[in-house]
């Protein structure tokens, strides 16, 4: 932790941890409510509160839902928030409410020590917060524990009786002398929370979203055994889900008696992805109807059947249940869901009830700066679906799909920087995500898939690559070493592994089978020495070198420089006569003959054997971009972004415009992209940000902005006049670029808007190599 950091975490000093039971008793699936009263003279016009929990909380003041927090973090340094709560105070008698979680075990964002607590700090003028014995708090004794996680990969269903749960917790007026004081106070800085941290990136933007429509109705016998189940979404499976095509009002569903035993369902579309937490308005209750939700993307638009496979190796559980007590209530479910459709079911009510679903929406603030605006309609509306997909999945860490597991994939989130880099220029999400990958390691220097994160088969050496190229790509977008200097240790830890694991005689890095080489989703031979591997580590060594000539580290560069040569002459043992790169070796070392579409990309991105790039580009690279040859081993949705990226640089975007038009609309009309080319329904995913990268390669091509040095000091403006006019917007560290086409019956109008400190050097179609600054306008002739 920085001096900063440290001082700034100093506010919790006079805090302790609380808990309403021993910190580390009973903890799974537990809920916890707290409060604490004071008063205040005056307002005040800033009011920070510092705030965090393990693992999570939800913040009230005054009887008003806040925010939640933190983002997710390691308990050796963990992260904490600051908001400023002023408009929620007011002068006299206030009360702080906070509901927690803990899950009790460990999953793909978060690892638990075994403990759990909350902490709150804040000091406005005279008045002065902290947690301690004197707050009143409970465990919620309304919520089933032993419900099943929603997926493997995630938390558990809430199931909720509200009759246990008062309405009015969080309200001033609520009398809160039943509750105890919290059992224990631990200190601020006591382990495992030996340090402090703040979140680094802004609190997350949450706003009420409400559905478009409801698509129809089913109505039944419930199951045997659905009063008790642990996991709604079987028993729903199980009673049948054909809905019968129904255009009910979208605010709010009436829902008519069904009587005892039975159920009513509503299909709802909420219009494309979303992401947030389900909440419910409902009128009308008599107490005890049982209120159910069943979560998907996708569904038959024929049958209106929900696409839900429980058996799935993620084992995909989506599912909420609230009972509800008499009268009119309101509840929002803990944890955040991604999903479209939603099947609420409703079961046991004898008389009339009225019930209004939205959504708490839990995205990461993403500001757009940099936009795409295209006369071609198909282009405009993938590239719509890719910012919006990218949106979903950003939260508190760049995730791979908000459906199925919220994880920080970080092979996905080095697409995904690009994207925010193109829409907003924000680095703050890709910077706090290199710290956490850094953050847990192995012994021998390998840093996990994702983090955090407790997912042991998911050590993916590759993608300890790409974190250390991400580090390279963090600089090369802003300028700035910090992350490379402020991680060292995990870099040479690291590297000391590759070193490690490589083979004295052929000098190429090999498989290791305690560890997932994924390379890409297909059939890429990965046992022995493989070929794309050893390309992903020659870049990260080359990339590491030249970061430490910047830093002034000549030895290091030296030793890396050295290494990427050895690298060099063992890789060039595997080109073919023809300059085709075939594909590694195998365990036994005999030639793996096949010459993939990765191999080539990645040699000329790593400028390996340039002689050869016009062979691997004509013989291999075009035929597939052309759809001219199927190859067997074909680039995922998500590793093509690097075949598009080496295509487009070698003027060939028309027929990568053509490729992503043909394989992206069907995703467009769909409104996120996918996991896959053809994902299987109710399994793979249909909102993953790692195939959204059309965003930035439209605004490359079609806008024909390039970056071609450190923090856009220089560009490349090479506009595809693909369509009758284009306009983009690049947010840089030195402003917006603004670059615009438009076709008229004789010639093309185009023109550069470059912010102060950016140098361009402009190729038009018949015209001479220009260098610009500033502001400029040219005619082309067609």
């Amino acid at each position: 932790m920085s001096p900063k950091q440290l001082k700034s975490a100093e506010i919790f000093k006079k805090a302790r941890w609380i808990w309403p039971d021993n910190h580390g008793w009973d903890l799974h699936n537990s809920y916890a409510l707290f409060r604490k009263k004071f008063r205040l003279e005056n307002v005040p016009v800033r009011a920070l509160l510092a705030i965090t929990a393990d693992q999570s909380y939800q913040l009230y003041l005054n009887g008003r839902y806040v925010c939640r927090g933190p983002a997710r973090g390691f308990q050796k340094s963990w992260p904490y928030d600051e908001v400023d709560v002023s408009s929620y105070l007011r002068k006299g008698r206030n009360v702080l409410a906070v509901r927690a979680h803990h899950p009790g075990f460990s999953n793909f964002q978060y690892v638990t020590q075994g403990w759990a607590g909350l902490l709150v700090a804040a000091k406005w003028g005279k008045t002065e917060i902290f947690s301690d014995k004197s707050w009143r708090c409970r465990r919620q004794t309304g919520l089933r524990r032993d419900t099943v996680p929603v997926s493997l990969q995630l938390f558990c269903q809430e199931h909720i009786d509200l009759r246990e749960e008062p309405p009015d917790w969080m309200e001033p007026g609520f009398d809160d002398s039943g509750w105890t004081s919290p059992a224990v106070e631990h200190p601020w800085n006591g382990m495992p929370w030996y340090e402090l941290e703040p979140r680094g990136i802004p609190m997350l933007e949450e706003k009420e979203v409400a559905p478009v429509r409801c698509l129809g109705t089913a109505e039944g016998r419930c199951r045997a055994g659905y009063l008790d189940t642990r996991d709604i979404t079987r028993i729903r499976h199980a009673e049948g889900l054909t809905h019968r095509m129904e255009d009910i009002s979208v605010g709010s569903v009436a829902v008519l008696p069904t009587g005892k035993k039975r159920f009513r369902s509503y299909l709802i579309d909420f219009g494309w992805t979303v992401v947030g937490s389900v909440g419910f308005e409902i009128a009308g209750a008599k107490g005890g109807e049982i209120v159910d939700t069943l979560h998907v993307e996708t569904i038959d638009p024929d049958t209106l059947e929900p696409h839900f496979i429980p058996d799935r190796h993620c084992r995909m559980a989506f599912g909420h249940r609230l009972i509800c007590r008499p009268g009119d209530q309101t509840h929002v479910f803990y944890h955040a869901f991604g999903f479209r459709f939603m099947v609420l079911t409703v079961r046991d009510n004898e008389a009339d009830l009225v019930i209004r679903p939205f959504l708490r929406t839990t995205l990461y603030p993403l500001a757009k700066k940099g936009g795409f605006q295209s006369s071609d309609a198909a282009l405009q509306r993938i590239w719509e679906t890719c910012a919006w997909t990218q949106r979903v999945c950003s939260l508190d860490a760049y995730i791979d799909t908000p459906w199925r597991e919220q994880a920080q994939w970080w092979g996905d989130a080095r697409v995904q920087a690009k994207n925010t880099f193109f829409y907003s220029g924000d680095t703050r999400l890709f910077r706090r995500g290199i710290a956490q990958i850094a953050g847990q390691s192995l012994q021998n220097g390998l840093t996990y898939g994702h983090a955090p994160t407790m997912a042991h088969s998911c050590i993916l050496p590759d993608f300890t690559l790409i974190w250390f190229i991400t580090i390279w790509d963090y600089y090369w977008q802003t300028g700035s070493l910090e992350p490379f200097e402020a991680h060292q240790r995990t870099i040479l830890e690291a590297l000391k592994y590759f070193k490690d694991k490589t083979d004295s005689k052929t000098g190429l890095v090999s498989y290791d089978e305690r560890y997932w080489l994924f390379l890409d989703w297909t059939g890429l031979p990965k046992e022995g020495s493989s070929t794309i591997y050893n390309l992903w580590l020659l870049i990260a060594l080359e990339r590491m070198a030249e970061m430490y000539r910047k830093a002034r580290m000549p030895a290091e560069a030296r030793s890396l420089t050295a290494w990427a040569g050895r690298l060099r002459k063992a890789l060039s043992k595997l080109v073919r006569r023809d300059g085709l790169l075939c594909d590694g070796l195998t365990a036994t070392g005999k030639l793996i003959k096949t010459t993939s579409i990765h191999a080539q990309t990645l040699a000329i991105l790593a400028g390996f054997e340039p002689q050869h790039d016009a062979a691997r580009v004509e013989n291999v690279l075009l035929p597939f971009i052309r759809q001219q040859h199927v190859p067997e081993i074909y680039p995922s949705c998500y590793w093509i972004t690097y075949v598009f990226e080496v295509l487009t640089a070698r003027g060939h975007s028309a027929e990568v415009l053509e490729f992503i038009r043909d394989k992206w609309t069907p995703m467009s009309e769909h409104g996120t992209t996918w996991e896959v080319f053809n994902p299987r329904l109710g399994d793979e995913s249909f909102s993953h940000a790692w195939s959204a990268h059309p965003l930035y390669h439209l605004m490359q091509t079609v806008g024909g902005i390039r970056q071609t040095a450190p923090a856009w000091d220089k560009i490349l403006f090479q506009p595809t006049f693909e369509g009758d006019r284009a306009e983009t917007i690049v947010p840089t560290p030195h402003g917006p670029i603004r670059g615009a086409w438009e076709r008229t019956a004789a010639e093309i109008k185009v023109r550069l808007d470059l912010p102060k400190g950016i140098t361009a050097k402009v190729i038009l179609s018949g015209q001479r190599l220009r260098t610009v600054k500033g502001r400029s306008s040219w005619r082309v002739a067609l």
